[in-house]
């Protein structure tokens, strides 16, 4: 899988191909299914990001594992890094156009597709609920 930004995924696959992985990393962490009124939610802030422009960084996230079994340790699979010292989980990150914008590396033991990768960012993205921004 070649390198690519959060928002390069984002603008790739979209929010339809994306919902059914989304939804299947919800009911294994949560063990419920997304309802109607949080699927328009998402859609309306996926739509939003896909549309937006990303602000310049130095910080890419890494992906060490799959999201799955991963609530409520979801710092540890997937978090924000600098010059590879770890920085905080991406979903501890507070400006979301920041992350849209950093380069995603896959660690080479991770199976993950595209679709799921960009499943999987949005939902860590929006893990403490949706947030356009921070």
């Amino acid at each position: 899988m070649r390198m690519m930004t959060v928002l390069e995924l984002f603008r790739k696959y979209d929010f339809e191909s994306v919902i059914p992985h989304l939804n299947h990393l919800f009911m294994v962490n949560s063990g419920r299914h997304f309802s109607d009124a949080s699927i328009e939610v998402f859609r309306g802030l996926y739509k939003k990001w896909t549309e937006c422009e990303t602000k310049p960084t130095n910080r890419h996230i890494r992906l060490v594992s799959r999201w799955e079994h991963t609530s409520p340790s979801i710092d540890m699979n997937c978090h924000v890094k600098e010059k590879n010292v770890f920085c905080y989980a991406v979903a501890d990150q507070k400006d979301m156009i920041e992350v849209l914008g950093m380069k995603v590396r896959v660690d080479k033991d991770v199976e993950i597709s595209e679709v799921e990768l960009a499943a999987g960012l949005f939902w860590e993205m929006t893990y403490y609920g949706p947030k356009e921004n921070g």
